[in-house]
């Protein structure tokens, strides 16, 4: 009596339930997600433009608010706000060195400065930090409005 060898079957894994899991892996990460919303500290009402300039490289663009503080407890005075926190004229110096290091030895002398300032701050606050920007070699210097329709 011979013996028949039998043939090794191999085990087929049931993808069934892929689908399942997919949208539950899905519903998981959309319901745990968090949206950061800026944590501006300043009111900027912005002023209309007549003419629009449009930057190509976007990532040379660094973004200084000025406006009035939300908080009462900071005045009334206008304020310098960058990267969501409260700086001091005097920081911009220290502002700038950063920035230009982020960028990078190729963009150095590139960086734009994108100045957001509301409709009612004294233009001598603003004359100053352009002072203040060319001192530390930030000529570059835009100022963001609405466009005038």
């Amino acid at each position: 009596m011979r013996f028949r060898k039998k043939q090794k079957q191999t085990p087929e894994i049931s993808t069934a339930s892929m689908p399942d899991i997919v949208f539950l892996l899905l519903f998981f990460f959309m319901v745990t997600a968090t949206i950061d919303k800026s944590q501006d500290q300043l009111k900027l009402e912005v002023p209309h433009a007549q003419a629009i300039t449009k930057i190509q490289k976007k990532f040379l663009i660094r973004e200084l608010h000025v406006g009035f503080p939300k908080n009462p407890n900071l005045g009334t005075a206008p304020r310098i706000s960058a990267d969501d926190r409260i700086i001091d004229i005097s920081d911009l110096g220290n502002w700038v060195q950063a920035q230009k290091t982020d960028l990078g030895e190729a963009y150095k002398d590139q960086m734009i400065v994108m100045l957001k300032a509301d409709i009612d701050v004294d233009m001598g606050l603003i004359g100053d930090i352009q002072v203040e920007l060319r001192k530390h070699n930030a000529r570059k210097v835009l100022f963001r409005t609405l466009e005038d329709i």
